[in-house]
């Protein structure tokens, strides 16, 4: 049976997914990174979305919506002694040169770009990171070098993405092998308890099919944008169930 019958059938058969304990290691192996592959594609198509939409706000705002600044010795320079907020689609732009916004506030923001007095900060859902203009020694620039800049990204957007894409893939296939690997062991537990004859091998294959119920489900939730209260856990006891299903169709230990 090929992987993507074993997905499918990984979706509802607790008993197809306890035959699957005696295929070959690597093709479990293989079928994790197809599921990891599903898993991230939503993911992939916001961040190819919102990139491209990004990079084109910010040279808008950066030229024509932002009064002008500079930014000289670490510091930035302009006119303006307010903030200044721009809100766009997808990014919110601030620009303040009299160090009224704290780090703090911007936390209020979901997806926004900001030029503070004396640092760049960046914040993705929520989260903010700061960078010192000062860290680039040196550093000169204003509206005009900024907005050349980020059409000199724009045109490397593809190559960054990939490159993002690709070390988002790779973390979330390392984090799956942890969640296999724990969950196997979770696995022997329940073949104790039921009287199952499992080894470790065979419980990690079983695992690496269990989970993909609720890889998918989270997968069409994060496509429909919908959130899910109490995500981790949901996920745990979902796992938790189809494993437990999964182990009850293992025959019996025989006794003597």
């Amino acid at each position: 049976m090929n992987i993507f019958k074993q997905l499918y059938r990984s979706l509802y058969s607790p008993k197809d997914i306890a035959s699957y304990r005696f295929q070959g290691i690597g093709k479990t192996i293989l079928y994790v990174f197809l599921l990891v592959l599903v898993s991230i594609l939503p993911a992939a198509y916001n961040l190819a979305i919102l990139s491209n939409k990004a990079i084109d706000e910010s040279i808008a705002a950066v030229e024509s919506e932002l009064p002008a600044f500079s930014i000289e010795d670490g510091v930035l320079v302009s006119d303006s002694q307010e903030p200044v907020t721009v809100r766009k689609e997808h990014l919110t732009f601030i620009m303040d040169s009299s160090g009224s916004v704290s780090l703090s506030e911007l936390s209020g923001q979901k997806d926004a770009v900001a030029f503070l007095e004396d640092e760049f900060a960046l914040v993705i859902a929520g989260q903010v990171q700061s960078y010192p203009y000062s860290m680039i020694d040196g550093l000169e620039a204003d509206n005009e070098e900024i907005a050349n800049y980020l059409e000199t990204l724009d045109s490397l957007k593809g190559i960054i993405l990939s490159v993002f894409i690709l070390i988002l893939y790779l973390f979330s296939a390392g984090m799956t092998f942890i969640k296999v690997s724990i969950f196997a062991l979770i696995a022997l537990l329940f073949a104790n308890a039921l009287h199952r004859k499992l080894l470790y091998r065979q419980a990690w294959r079983i695992t690496a099919h269990s989970i993909t119920l609720s890889t998918i489900f989270f997968t069409i939730m994060e496509m429909l944008n919908t959130f899910v209260p109490a995500s981790f856990f949901l996920d745990w006891i979902v796992t938790s169930i189809v494993l437990y299903l999964t182990i009850k169709e293992i025959p019996k230990k025989k006794t003597a």
